[in-house]
């Protein structure tokens, strides 16, 4: 390991600059995008199961935002005006696309998993 280190501290200075042309060029490429981030429920109003449902979501994301990212399973909950709080076993995406995709993933969302609220939260960031 002492050795290794060794090795790493004396190629640090070759290794910054070329880094430097690496990073710069990273930097230049970075495109700026919305990263949108939503649950998507697991069952269906009626109690049916949702889990037939993902695959075409999952094309629809592909095609939308050019791709997605399944981050599985998380459980939510949200504050009726009753004062009751409604829990729910969802599942959690995140995507970034080169606009704000968020009317179209709601939309999405309300036909085919018959959300009337779907939870979506977007902002704007960085993809390098």
């Amino acid at each position: 390991m002492a050795a290794a280190c060794a090795i790493l501290f004396a190629a640090g200075p070759l290794m910054a600059q070329t880094a430097g042309s690496g990073v710069e060029t990273a930097v230049q490429a970075a495109e700026q995008v919305v990263i949108h981030f939503f649950a998507v429920p697991r069952v269906l109003p009626g109690g049916k199961e949702a889990a037939l449902k993902f695959p075409d979501l999952r094309k629809f994301l592909a095609k939308t935002a050019g791709g997605y990212s399944q981050l599985g399973s998380c459980d939510g909950g949200a504050l009726l005006p009753s004062g009751e709080v409604r829990t729910g076993n969802n599942i959690c995406f995140m995507v970034s696309a080169s606009r704000d995709v968020s009317a179209e993933i709601a939309a999405y969302l309300k036909t085919h998993f018959e959300d009337k609220s779907p939870y979506i939260v977007s902002w704007t960031g960085n993809r390098h």
